[in-house]
């Protein structure tokens, strides 16, 4: 093979790998421009999403639509599976016609306070003893029963009520604090120092909380650290105990038996 035939051999070989890189990055600008082309389905809101919604309520409270868009149509994060969202809430409203996004929504404990409740929830702080009971165990979104000794009026006899069910428990003192800072007592009384808790409950819980706060014995509140969510007693009324007040009104401790009497 003289000079010139092998240049020309040489020149053919790279020609031809020249062509096939090119046919090969033109199908592979193809099959990505197809992808893009495919229709995804994914949610839109059907009617306005307040904040604070569980996700676990948009299908049964009719907030959700289907809709197929081209895949490089829909928006970043936007939902197509209601599974993703197993456990969280809206963190702000959603507009109706609008794509539901995964960023739309967050664990109930890092929502604003304004976007953790509705209806005639409401939050409100508790001073707590450091001591009692299992307050010192009980993390945000946890959920607890009240309990309070109350003084009955009648010497020294102390009624033992549950105050409230199934109450959220929103911050604790260690939320409550700046990253990196240690708890300190938030609110000292005449037994010893207390520490804050915020609760979210209804208005009329409060009262029954509040009462029970003015009219507590020497340990104050206990909290019952309830059972995870599932549980079947979580949507029952407040137990009163001794108490008969209807549950829109203050509960009134009633005197108990004379402890001396047999």
């Amino acid at each position: 093979m003289n000079y010139t035939l092998r240049n020309l051999v040489v020149a053919a070989l790279l020609m031809l790998l020249g062509i096939v890189a090119v046919i090969s990055f033109i199908r592979g600008e193809r099959q990505d421009l197809a992808r893009g082309k495919q229709e995804v389905q994914v949610f839109i809101a059907a009617k306005d999403i307040p904040a604070g919604t569980p996700a676990d309520e948009l299908e049964s409270g009719g907030f959700l639509d289907t809709k197929d868009v081209l895949r490089e149509d829909a928006p970043p994060n936007a939902v197509g599976k209601l599974k993703t969202l197993d456990g969280l809430v809206s963190n702000d409203p959603i507009v109706k016609g609008d794509f539901v996004t995964y960023t739309a929504f967050d664990k109930t404990a890092g929502l604003k306070p304004t976007a953790q409740i509705k209806g005639n929830e409401r939050l409100f702080t508790v001073p707590m003893k450091p001591s009692s009971n299992v307050a010192g165990l009980v993390r945000a979104g946890d959920h607890v029963d009240i309990f309070a000794g109350l003084n009955s009026g009648a010497g020294n006899q102390v009624l033992e009520t549950v105050v409230a069910r199934d109450v959220e428990i929103i911050e604790t003192p260690e939320t409550l604090q700046p990253d990196g800072a240690e708890v300190t007592p938030a609110a000292p009384d005449a037994e010893g120092d207390t520490v804050l808790y915020v609760l979210k409950a209804t208005d009329r819980e409060w009262l029954n909380i509040q009462f029970a706060l003015s009219n507590s014995d020497d340990y104050g509140l206990l909290f019952g650290l309830r059972p995870a969510s599932g549980d079947a007693e979580t949507k029952l009324p407040p137990v009163y105990g001794a108490f008969t007040e209807p549950t829109d009104a203050p509960i009134k401790a009633q005197p108990g038996p004379d402890p001396s009497v047999r």
